[in-house]
């Protein structure tokens, strides 16, 4: 994906979905069959804090979104990749 295009057009759960599984080499994870509303955590895809910050690093060089560690708001950001992708697009909409 071109930087312009990443840029410009909103990000897709789905979307992070496949840089989740690339960025943590999730190898017996299929990004196409992931529950987009299920938890990150625990339960769900099971990871873990140092998950949490690879998938932010990986963010903000993609899409130019920070997310900080002592964020009260990550509990609701990162509680699943549907509601980690409206994030990014609310976050990117305002800084246009």
């Amino acid at each position: 994906m071109s930087a312009l295009i990443a840029s410009t057009s909103a990000v897709s759960a789905r979307e992070l979905a496949v840089l989740v599984v690339e960025a943590l080499n999730l190898e017996d994870t299929d990004p196409q069959q992931m529950d987009l509303t299920a938890s990150l955590f625990e339960d769900g895809l099971g990871l873990d804090s140092l998950d949490m910050l690879e998938i932010s690093l990986v963010i903000q060089q993609r899409y130019g979104v920070k997310l900080k560690a002592g964020d009260p708001a990550n509990e609701a950001i990162f509680a699943s990749l549907q509601s980690l992708a409206d994030h990014i697009n609310t976050v990117r909409a305002a800084q246009a």
